[in-house]
């Protein structure tokens, strides 16, 4: 299968410019700026993309320079008395972002200074509002929390590189410097220097308990991929006052019509074997770990020639692939109350299930999920 590296990293002390410190639980959104022409911005929703967007107060907006030109973004609309008063103007070279907290109710408007027709509004909601039933769908597929701010005791940054694959998918490499991924201290307390890794792919968040993390195939066009460090207790993690991430925005292309890889068995060795583990994870879903025998996990080595005895896991869920794990831990989503069926098996470099003895090498465990959630793990 051929891959495509797009993009490469960006340090989180150049990324971004911070409002001060909330430690609400709120929504945090992303709003991704592609400078334009206004030609080209008339009707585009690349040009401002998630331009009115609605959280509650103690929320945070994001804004992220996905284009290749500088730009100055600015509160207020194009021509009034008001503009700068909340914030700005603000200069973002590509790839910079521009973070702020808002920590009280009302109706905000930003534009970009040389490009007026690039604008949009936020509704921030208070809980007055929330108590007159005054809100709004904001609609824009966001992680359901922002986080509390932890900032860093020693040097920290981070990195990306991204690889698009045939079928849409995305490989992304998380680059740390005095970081140490500790997946299964997760909701645990915050202790510095440790914790796990966010990424929000158009605004939707996940979790990534490794450097290498995968995100299933996308469809064909432009999306926005920002990752954070965040502690054990998903607070994020800031530097010098800055946050501790990296953005990209990466251009899947349209399918062509080759036929898709069919896998075909590989054979493995006998003391090849995988076990797993579902752990109820106290905020939403379950966190999933695997452990391994006689093979090797490399997520670096995903999409390169078979090497025996290593590459991936692939996880379903009641038949349906889910997500590769590149490590050991793989964040799941909730799951609706019934029975289900969690399959991890050992897959090669190049896309293959190992087999022994004319059966796949993998471990299913099933999982009791009754009205109201589950708080029980679930062994193999």
């Amino acid at each position: 299968m051929n891959a495509k590296i797009i993009l490469a990293a960006a340090l989180a002390g150049l990324l971004a410019v911070v409002a001060a410190p909330s430690y609400s639980d709120h929504v945090q959104i992303t709003i991704s700026l592609v400078p334009g022409t206004e030609a080209e911005c008339s009707g585009s929703i690349t040009c401002v993309s998630l331009s009115a967007v609605t959280l509650d107060v103690g929320g945070e907006v994001i804004w992220s320079n996905d284009g290749s030109e500088s730009i100055t973004i600015t509160s207020g609309d194009a021509g009034s008395h008001h503009i700068g008063e909340v914030f700005g103007p603000v200069s973002l070279v590509p790839g910079q972002t521009y973070s702020r907290m808002f920590d009280e109710g009302g109706q905000f408007s930003f534009h970009l200074v040389d490009r007026p027709w690039m604008a949009g509004a936020i509704t921030v909601v208070s809980d007055e509002d929330h108590a007159h039933g005054d809100t709004a769908d904001d609609g824009v597929g966001s992680g359901d929390h922002s986080h509390a701010m932890q900032e860093a005791e020693g040097p920290l940054a981070i990195g990306i590189e991204t690889t698009i694959e045939d079928g849409g998918g995305i490989n992304v490499h998380v680059m740390t410097e005095g970081w140490t991924w500790t997946p299964e201290n997760v909701n645990e307390e915050h202790v510095p220097g440790q914790g796990h890794a966010h990424i929000y792919v158009d605004g939707v968040e996940s979790r990534a308990y490794s450097p290498y993390y995968h995100v299933p195939g996308l469809e064909p066009g432009s999306h926005h991929i920002r990752v954070t460090l965040n502690a054990n207790a998903h607070d994020g993690m800031y530097a010098n006052g800055f946050p501790v991430e990296a953005v990209v925005m990466v251009v899947v292309p349209e399918r062509d019509n080759d036929e898709e890889h069919e896998p075909s068995p590989v054979t493995g060795t006998a003391s090849m074997s995988i076990n797993a583990t579902a752990h109820a994870d106290t905020k939403d879903g379950y966190n999933l770990e695997v452990s391994v025998t006689d093979f090797v996990i490399s997520g670096e080595s995903v999409n390169t020639h078979h090497a025996t005895g290593e590459g991936y896991v692939m996880v379903s869920v009641d038949g349906e692939r889910h997500n590769r794990i590149y490590g050991n831990w793989l964040q799941l989503p909730a799951l609706e109350p019934g029975t289900h069926t969690i399959t991890a098996s050992l897959f090669t470099n190049d896309h293959n299930p190992y087999h022994w003895g004319g059966e796949p090498v993998q471990a299913t465990i099933t999982v009791e999920v009754p009205d109201g959630g589950d708080d029980h793990d679930h062994d193999h």
